[in-house]
């Protein structure tokens, strides 16, 4: 065999593995760059030198429908973190909401506080009451 043949047959090999979704040096996506690095060859090697291998792959892509299980996980996983992050927006705005209520409350309490006399204070002389 020579090493063009072995090149092609490497390149088989990673497409069939891609396709399958068990990649063994790429990450899993159904690219020619993933197709390259798969293969353990240069992708220039693929795109310049192996154009018909390269035309296959796509068309078996085209045909597989479907991403590869790694991919399909980490989209799944990046839904997820979505519905996280919006479920998180949704209570900080909450505690947000709250803190400016308590903000408020604390304000009118000190206000209160100072204005009214302490009790037991002489009517003539107003105190202050002490803040809670």
């Amino acid at each position: 065999m020579t090493d063009q043949d072995l090149e092609r047959q490497a390149i088989r090999d990673a497409m069939t593995r891609l396709l399958d979704g068990a990649p063994i040096r790429s990450d899993g996506k159904l690219t020619i760059t993933s197709l390259a690095v798969e293969a353990d060859v240069k992708r220039w090697i693929l795109t310049h030198r192996h154009l018909d291998l390269q035309d296959e792959f796509r068309s078996r892509v085209a045909g597989h429908g479907r991403d590869p299980e790694p991919v399909r996980l980490l989209k799944a996983h990046v839904d997820q973190l979505k519905l996280d992050n919006a479920r998180l927006r949704v209570e900080l705005r909450e505690a947000k909401s709250t803190c400016s209520l308590l903000e408020r409350l604390i304000a009118v309490e000190a206000l209160e506080a100072q204005t009214t006399p302490h009790p037991g204070a002489p009517p003539d002389q107003p105190r202050l009451r002490p803040v809670r």
